[in-house]
């Protein structure tokens, strides 16, 4: 969630806005950054966004760089979380310019799911992407406080599929956001459920950036008490990071949590990319309080698409205080491998 309060003029729904004449979208500008809530340019990937239908868009990005947060330019497979932010900031637009959202309304992330099968699109080393979204956007709550939207993307690159996604969000009037923000958190552990640590007992390690798969210090999120069990880790990011820490908020942000989970999937041996992901959220993470990360190796999923073998799989959740954060299945092919 983030707040951004500069008053763009959008209609106040997608019927008031006429359709497009065809599908045809342009890559060759940055949509405004407040209009996906970012507050550098360099940081927004949405080039366009048109209407093509009832509760349906054509959506355009450019992706100049490889990675989420970074350009490693090597040309490998394309990285899940930059599809998750394309379509994060997906949800924002199209709140905001077809379904009449003000500026100035939090927004809540309830869950994302993703998947990128084997023959996805690969990305030219050194050349930016074109990213088409076909997508459905439509509303699931509607209420004077409260309004939920359900998205449903499907992701291309020069025709090629490179993956889809799907993501669920709330808008919340902002003094009614102050009441949900602030009430009591509650455990929401089940019964039985083993406890997970509330704080570090000693210093902390950061690990090194090739536990997580990084040439370089600056993107690695996780760090380690010795006396820590294998796979607990605790959230360590730097404030200053120009990708997860672009604009203020009063929680931990959504993408800085899926990325400590990639990181700590990477840290338990797997690849850096995983080929899906199933994540939600369930409560706020105050940026003040240490936040534990678990990870253990998942159930093998189902067969994977477009290649031979079964999927691993790593559970991963984030907890503060005793307070479930967010939970999250990554899902690997059990025969790929990347090197750091």
């Amino acid at each position: 969630m983030s707040i951004i309060t500069a008053p763009p003029k959008y209609l106040p729904s997608d019927q008031a806005v006429p359709l497009s004449s065809g599908s045809r979208i342009s890559f060759s500008h940055r949509l405004p950054a407040a209009s996906v809530h970012k507050t550098s340019a360099a940081e927004v990937l949405l080039t366009d966004a048109v209407r093509t239908g009832d509760g349906r868009f054509t959506v355009g990005a450019a992706w100049l760089r490889d990675h989420f947060l970074h350009h490693s330019g090597d040309g490998r497979s394309p990285d899940p979380l930059l599809l998750a932010e394309t379509v994060r900031q997906t949800l924002i637009h199209l709140s905001h310019r077809f379904h009449g959202v003000p500026q100035g309304h939090p927004f809540v992330l309830d869950r994302l799911d993703l998947e990128l099968p084997d023959g996805a699109a690969p990305l030219r080393p050194g050349a930016p992407a074109h990213v088409t979204l076909d997508v459905t956007c439509t509303r699931t709550v509607n209420t004077p406080r409260r309004t939920g939207l359900a998205l449903e993307a499907a992701a291309s690159v020069d025709g090629v599929p490179l993956g889809r996604a799907g993501i669920r969000w709330e808008v919340l009037d902002p003094a009614f956001y102050q009441v949900v923000r602030h009430r009591e958190a509650r455990p929401r552990t089940a019964a039985g459920a083993p406890r997970r640590p509330e704080a570090p007992l000693g210093p902390l390690r950061r690990l090194a950036p090739g536990e997580v798969g990084y040439p370089g210090d600056e993107h690695v999120l996780l760090a380690r008490d010795s006396s820590d069990a294998p796979g607990t880790f605790w959230l360590d990011p730097d404030p200053g990071h120009p990708v997860l820490f672009d604009h203020p908020s009063d929680h931990v942000a959504g993408m800085v949590l899926l990325e400590a989970f990639r990181q700590a999937g990477r840290a338990l041996g797997a690849a850096l990319h995983p080929a899906g992901l199933s994540a939600s959220f369930t409560a706020f993470a105050e940026p003040d309080l240490p936040v534990a990360v678990t990870v253990t190796p998942g159930p093998d999923g189902a067969a994977r698409t477009g290649g031979p073998g079964r999927m691993r799989t790593a559970e991963v959740t984030a907890a503060q205080r005793g307070v479930v954060l967010a939970t999250a299945r990554l899902a690997y092919p059990t025969d790929r491998q990347e090197a750091p």
